[in-house]
C-alpha cells in the first residue's frame, strides 16, 4: 500500500462516497473521521484504525447500554414497612 497521503486521501474518498451512494454515511462518526486522518497521514496502517474504531464502538455502546439501564427500586421493602404502620 503507498504512503502517500494524496493516496490514501483519494481511496478514502472513494469510499466515503460509494458508502454515501448506498445510504450509509461513513464520513459523520468524529472518531472514524479522526483515526481515517490518521491513517492517511501513515500514523497507523488499516489494522490499528479497525481495531481502534471497534474499541471506539464497544466503548460508545456500553456507555449507552449503562446510561438505558432501567432504575430497579426494591418496593418490597417499602410495602412490608408500610403495612407495619
Amino acid at each position: 500500500m503507498s504512503t502517500n497521503p494524496e493516496t490514501r486521501r483519494a481511496i478514502a474518498q472513494r469510499v466515503i462516497d460509494r458508502a454515501a451512494a448506498r445510504g450509509m454515511p461513513i464520513d459523520k462518526d468524529p472518531a472514524f473521521v479522526a483515526l481515517l486522518e490518521e491513517w492517511i497521514r501513515g500514523d497507523i496502517d488499516m489494522k490499528a484504525m479497525r481495531e481502534r474504531y471497534l474499541d471506539t464502538i464497544a466503548l460508545q455502546a456500553a456507555q449507552r447500554g449503562s446510561a438505558q439501564k432501567p432504575l430497579s427500586i426494591n418496593l418490597s421493602k417499602w410495602s412490608d414497612a408500610a403495612n407495619k404502620e
